[in-house]
């Protein structure tokens, strides 16, 4: 449903590359995630998410994506390009890093079915100065 102010998205901006911009941090007051989501056509939606247990770095680093994954099946997107500064999750999903512990691996076992749900997905690790928004 449409709230009013809203514009509706058109099958065709399904058709078309979305863009994803995630990001997650940890420190001593606790761990958080930020998510943007673009359309083909610059319309933005964000999310700041605050985790409610203690995550590493790496960790709210895939809790990030995986949220931001989940956003983009919940409005139908079909091509989608993942934007991280996380080497390790990039490295992960492309295969060129194994995940070491069984928590890593559950994380990129989820990911990557999450992403195979997408016609086409791609990620790409972008500096952290170019993912501050």
């Amino acid at each position: 449903m449409i709230k009013q102010g809203e514009t509706p998205v058109t099958r065709r901006e399904m058709d078309e590359s979305w863009e994803l911009y995630t990001d997650g941090a940890s420190s001593e007051e606790g761990a958080g995630v930020g998510i943007l989501l673009v359309s083909p056509t610059g319309e933005e939606i964000t999310y700041a998410i605050r985790l409610k247990f203690a995550a590493s770095n790496n960790k709210a680093e895939y809790e990030a994506l995986i949220a931001g994954l989940r956003l983009a099946k919940s409005i139908d997107v079909r091509q989608l390009t993942a934007y991280v500064d996380s080497q390790l999750v990039v490295s992960q999903l492309n295969g060129s890093f194994e995940a070491r512990d069984t928590t890593m691996q559950k994380y990129l076992d989820l990911t990557k079915a999450l992403t195979n749900t997408f016609t086409a997905f791609e990620i790409k690790q972008i500096p952290r100065n170019r993912n501050k928004k």
